[in-house]
């Protein structure tokens, strides 16, 4: 817990404990430099009381296992005469309720560990001079709290701490047990870091700069990879961005693989679309729930240089350009892992959008870009497959007329095999190509389908 005790340094928070794992939890975060005021009404804990700097009275009610409530008003005096900057609370009990309450009653942001999907459903932040932090402590709370608008903010995968302890146990006795629905093991360090940031109000911010899509079919392998260069590419960079990694109901672990990024960072959303399948497809879910003006697509393969997403977002941010396209084609050291066939009816798409189109581009379909969602405002995007990029070049280019190619070197593919099939997307292309001469004759995007 290196990184937590440094994270921690100096915190004074008062944390409800009301169980055994709960005290072990506690003192993780004692260990890591927290400064506690543990409130408890259990007499049985009283071994671990060397942990506590004041305990809140507590009675046992006689010939009940049932656990009587202190005083509210005790609660409340502890808390400010303490000083304590947030309430912890680790579990949805009666007693937690009442600390939260008391922490509200005096203005004092309160933590709390989400363990359920009722508890996540009721999750209210009042307005403090400090903002109040979710922590989620199981995975399967992900797909409803990506719809929460404060996911990535204060609302926060961590896992559980106390929990933890004892897969890490388990896991000792059995190596054999994998069970990561409560994370990997870090989460008393993801928590501290969090309240790091808190403190020094340094949290993510709720709508982000830029939107990462990433469409994936069967890249339970790749996916991986993929998040790691991507968080290593915004590494001490300004942008807020955040990641969507959306599976396209792939037959593989996709979307297992993908929930699991979500532990890396509050920045990566996994979602599961439904059918039917496509890459078009994926993008338009993805461009649904992307929360920035700004999106860029890349690949769930691992075949884009994405380190170059920085410079393509800030020709679409600071330069005025409705799109950057990742150029493959402009030097041959780009386009050396891309097969001939490819490369070929490439050439011959490009040629064709020029005479008919009167776009003079060097990679019309490469779906690696950064785009502003604007560009849809007239004429959303429509397209199920590959074409959708296409699609997206011209739709910017009759919209703005502010179009930007950005050198980008095509890499090799991560594993796996490429899903692009010339003979299924053919048409798509054919039908784009149409709607794109029609739209430069009349102005008007034609809209009708076959």
């Amino acid at each position: 817990m290196t990184n937590a005790r440094q994270a921690g340094h100096g915190a004074k928070l008062a944390i409800v404990v009301e169980d055994e794992s709960e005290w072990l939890a506690a003192f993780d975060f004692a260990a890591a430099g927290i400064s506690a005021l543990l409130l408890h009404c259990r007499e049985d804990l009283e071994p671990f009381a060397e942990l506590s700097r004041r305990k809140i009275p507590y009675q046992v009610q006689t010939g009940s296992p049932k656990l009587a409530l202190p005083d509210f008003a005790e609660i409340v005096a502890a808390l400010e005469q303490e000083q304590v900057e947030a309430c912890f609370i680790l579990s949805d009990s009666p007693f937690a309720r009442l600390a939260a309450l008391a922490a509200d009653l005096i203005g004092i942001s309160v933590f709390v560990l989400v363990t359920g999907t009722d508890q996540l459903a009721n999750l209210a932040q009042r307005r403090k001079p400090s903002p109040d932090l979710f922590f989620l402590a199981d995975s399967r709370l992900f797909p409803a709290a990506l719809s929460d608008p404060r996911y990535g903010s204060t609302l926060l995968p961590t896992g559980h701490p106390g929990r933890d302890l004892f897969l890490r146990d388990r896991a000792d006795r059995d190596p054999s047990f994998d069970d990561r629905s409560f994370g990997n093991g870090e989460a008393a360090s993801r928590i501290l870091s969090a309240i790091e940031r808190w403190r020094c109000d340094a949290l993510e911010h709720a709508e982000p700069d830029l939107s990462i899509i990433i469409p994936a079919y069967n890249e339970a392998d790749n996916l991986p990879l993929v998040c790691q260069r991507l968080l290593d590419t915004f590494e001490g960079e300004s942008i807020a961005m955040e990641i969507l990694l959306i599976d396209d109901v792939s037959r593989d672990a996709t979307y297992d693989v993908a929930l699991e990024q979500m532990w890396r960072s509050p920045r990566i959303r996994a979602f599961r679309k439904p059918l039917p399948r496509g890459m078009g497809n994926g993008i338009r879910y993805g461009l649904l729930r992307a929360r920035a003006a700004v999106v860029a697509v890349t690949m769930g393969d691992g075949s884009d240089e994405v380190v170059r997403i920085p410079e393509m977002f800030r020709q679409v941010s600071e330069q005025g350009m409705s799109l950057a396209i990742g150029s493959r084609y402009r030097h041959r050291r780009n386009y050396r892992h891309i097969p001939r066939l490819y490369r070929f009816w490439s050439f011959c798409f490009r040629l064709t959008a020029r005479l008919t189109i009167g776009l003079k581009l060097k990679d019309y379909t490469n779906a690696f870009r950064v785009y502003r969602k604007d560009i849809f405002e007239r004429y959303g995007p429509e397209s199920g497959g590959f074409e959708i990029s296409p699609e997206t070049t011209f739709k910017a280019w009759f919209a703005s007329r502010n179009v930007v190619e950005v050198d980008v070197c095509h890499l090799k593919r991560a594993s796996g095999q490429s899903h692009f099939s010339f003979l299924a997307g053919g048409p798509g292309y054919g039908r784009i190509l149409f709607k794109a001469f029609v739209n430069r004759l009349t102005g008007k995007w034609f809209t009708l389908d076959w």
